[in-house]
């Protein structure tokens, strides 16, 4: 039986995106507005039924449906940059190490998904166990870029400059090393290569039917992949810091995805060191209720240890 409408947008969800500003199109509170017309439209596009309770994330409504009495997952996204080429990456890996993309409809920022076990994500796993799946997938993703993604090197083209911040937070010698690898890193002629998932951590990998797990949620870029280790070391963090062994544990979570990714591990230490300076540089709470500049210190720290 469809849920009412009073359930499709739970409460928490709206009033959290109603304090997101343009970025840059529409407000989250007039997005808000106009999302239960959003669903109505593509349950009758797609001739859907809605069998389950919503669920959500920051920036998106996600309902369980059936299309033809197969399972699936209608997702619905504030309309922001960094959801913009979602639904061109999914098409591009065709369910191969993600979740395959059944239809999309970016003119309302619509996507209908395979649907995963999305009460079983790989945070279930022993660490080591994480580490490898999420190697394995970040290998299996990189695939060739197409020119609609935006490149790595134009992503960290202006972070020099906007690392001037991160001097107040951070150690100088740090933020200088940092700026100075963008500037070797992006050397590379393959540094824009790839299609990669920036953000490919715990929860955004589930149990899946046709296959253990599978990535979500992408983050598409043209790039590196070995951009891509960094969330995995900041994730679980109480894990990684407890004991007194938390260069020994990060370095050995690097080497553990390096390893299943093929992926380089030299790189993967460099692209760590500019991801947790541009972290600091904005202040605010990393993980866990850690203060991004002590997280980051930590985990440059290990990564040039030798």
């Amino acid at each position: 039986m469809p849920f009412v409408r009073a359930d499709l947008v739970p409460a928490t969800f709206a009033q959290q995106v109603s304090e997101y500003e343009p970025e840059p199109d529409i407000a989250g509170a007039d997005w808000i507005r106009t999302l239960p017309s959003l669903v109505d439209e593509c349950v009758e596009r797609w001739g859907l039924e809605i069998d389950g309770p919503p669920r959500h994330g920051y920036v998106a409504l996600v309902l369980p449906v059936r299309r033809d009495g197969e399972p699936a997952m209608l997702k619905i996204s504030w309309p922001h940059p960094e959801a913009e080429h979602e639904h061109l990456a999914l098409r591009a890996w065709d369910g191969h190490g993600a979740a395959r993309l059944l239809a999309a409809d970016p003119s309302r920022w619509a996507m209908l998904l395979e649907r995963l076990d999305d009460s079983r994500t790989l945070a279930t796993q022993p660490v080591e166990r994480s580490c490898q799946v999420i190697g394995e997938l970040l290998g299996r993703l990189a695939i060739p870029a197409t020119p609609k993604f935006e490149r790595l090197s134009a992503y960290v083209a202006d972070l020099p400059e906007e690392f001037a911040e991160a001097r107040e937070v951070l150690p100088r010698q740090l933020v200088d090393r940092a700026i100075a690898l963008v500037g070797e890193l992006t050397q590379d002629d393959a540094v824009d290569s790839r299609l990669v998932h920036i953000d490919l951590h715990d929860e955004n990998v589930l149990a899946a039917t046709r296959e253990p797990w599978l990535a979500i949620d992408p983050k598409p870029l043209a790039g590196d992949p070995a951009f891509c280790v960094a969330p995995a070391l900041w994730n679980r963090w109480g894990a990684a810091v407890s004991g007194g062994r938390a260069h020994h544990e990060l370095r050995r979570r690097l080497e553990i995805i390096c390893d299943a990714g093929g992926i380089d591990a030299d790189r993967a230490r460099a692209w760590t060191i500019v991801r947790l300076v541009d972290n600091a540089s904005g202040g605010g709470t990393g993980p866990e209720g850690h203060d991004w500049a002590t997280v980051a210190v930590t985990i440059i720290k290990a990564m040039l240890a030798p």
